[in-house]
């Protein structure tokens, strides 16, 4: 894909929003955007920029993951999803009422036993 080739796709696919700021080498090349309507600034490579949805830019909103994913934020440590827990603490309490293990309640918990034992350790029951 040549320079010409290249920019009739680009303004296609963003309706001319979109503009290189220097020319490219080659389609893997990273070159630097310029956005028209948010204003941004940003590195990116050809390839992707007329590429896959996912790989593409998208005004106010960060790029995706490697999975191909948009992240809700930029920068930082992407929040976790918490696991419902597979048991109460009500539930745990009587566990270590009926004498469970500490391996057989992290089993029951889905956890792993050293939480357990830990636990076990702080309250003296071992």
């Amino acid at each position: 894909m040549n320079r010409s080739e290249f920019e009739a796709k680009l303004n296609k696919a963003y309706d001319g929003a979109v503009r290189p700021l220097n020319s490219s080498i080659n389609q893997r090349a990273t070159v630097c955007f310029k956005c028209e309507k948010c204003g941004l600034v940003f590195f990116g490579k050809p390839f992707h920029m007329v590429g896959k949805d996912h790989q593409r830019h998208v005004c106010g909103v960060p790029y995706g993951d490697k999975n191909g994913e948009r992240l809700q934020h930029a920068g930082g440590r992407r929040k976790s999803k918490k696991k419902e827990p597979s048991i109460t603490i009500d539930q745990f309490k009587k566990l270590v009422w009926e004498d469970y293990t500490p391996q057989q309640i992290a089993q029951k918990m889905q956890v792993n036993p050293k939480i357990v034992i830990y636990y076990f350790k702080h309250e003296g029951l071992i």
